[in-house]
């Protein structure tokens, strides 16, 4: 009799192909996870896909139980440690650290920073809502000669007599409106206009630096020098500072984090809601990133903040209040 060719098992060329995906899934989540634990964000690609970082190891949970139903241990292993070296970098986002205490008394500043959207035509709206909210200070950023003419028209402009437009083409512009004097102290040197202003506060006055960094898409270049201009602003920090506005960048990016490490603290994080997310709002999906931020030196602590929509635009707003540290007893 002849011989004939073992019979291949019934799914066995199915289940090497399921295999390689989980194998491919594995090794793509743990490069990233390897540019987070090496700080490095060398490109546009690498920024986009930390930015995802959370999402990739969700990936990894249906991976590691299909392998571990299929037996194969050796990849089931692989996905819980690189899903181990995820859950160790989200560690201070889920337990962040005690802040101090406000000074005794102390009412804190309330200011709110709005990404408009330069295309956003319901600038009557987001007058309504701020006119409701009322906060010390209004940070706009992506503020247009349109947006500038459309709010100074309507009442809310009465409660903010002092002003600072720098309204540009397309994403470029910002202004920061506050009901209290401000004092321009200088201009940072940014990609893009940002303001450097002392405002006064119901408790003193407190530096407000006000941004909106480019995408790391857009001009990745610019994108990081501006970042390294903000982590300078917190080692030279000598009085009270808080970084507010659009960042375009979240903790999931090692640059980010080098601000953080730089002297600043996150507000959002700081009170507990470091795994909120800001943008985008215009999508079927809900956001899925954190790009806009209030960053505090020391002396400045953040005792609350409030997300909230903005009609019209691709981002949600903040409100977030600070207050100065009461002094630390030996």
């Amino acid at each position: 009799m002849g011989s004939y060719p073992a019979a291949v098992p019934a799914g066995g060329t199915r289940s090497r192909a399921l295999e390689l995906i989980g194998w491919l899934t594995v090794a793509v989540v743990g490069v990233v996870t390897l540019t987070q634990a090496f700080g490095w964000a060398g490109s546009r690609l690498v920024a986009v896909m930390q930015s995802l970082t959370p999402y990739l190891g969700m990936v990894l949970v249906p991976v590691a139980l299909v392998a571990l139903w299929r037996q194969r241990l050796r990849l089931a292993t692989v996905c819980a440690a690189v899903g181990a070296g995820i859950l160790l970098l989200a560690a201070p986002l889920a337990f962040p650290g005690d802040q101090p205490d406000p000074v005794d008394g102390a009412a804190g500043l309330r200011a709110a920073s709005l990404n408009l959207l330069y295309l956003n035509d319901r600038l009557d709206e987001v007058a309504d809502d701020l006119h409701e909210l009322l906060p010390d200070v209004i940070v706009f950023s992506e503020y247009t000669a349109e947006h500038q003419a459309t709010l100074q028209q309507h009442p809310m402009a009465d409660d903010y007599l002092y002003r600072i437009d720098r309204s540009g083409l397309g994403a470029g512009g910002i202004a920061l409106w506050s009901r209290t004097s401000v004092l321009v102290d200088e201009h940072p040197d940014t990609s893009r206009y940002s303001l450097d202003v002392s405002v006064e506060g119901p408790d003193g006055d407190i530096r407000i630096v006000a941004m909106h960094a480019p995408t790391p898409i857009d001009s990745f270049e610019n994108w990081r020098r501006d970042l390294s201009v903000v982590a300078q602003i917190g080692r030279d920090a000598t009085t009270p500072t808080m970084v507010i506005g659009d960042l375009n960048s979240s903790y999931w990016h090692p640059d980010f984090r080098r601000v953080l490490d730089a002297g600043f603290v996150d507000a959002h994080t700081a009170n507990g809601v470091g795994f909120s997310t800001s943008w985008p709002t215009d999508t079927p999906f809900p956001p899925f990133v954190r790009l806009d931020h209030a960053l505090t030196t020391d002396g400045l602590v953040a005792t609350n903040i409030d997300d909230f929509d903005i009609p019209g635009s691709d981002h949600r707003g903040f409100v977030v209040t600070v207050a100065p540290t009461a002094p630390t007893t030996p």
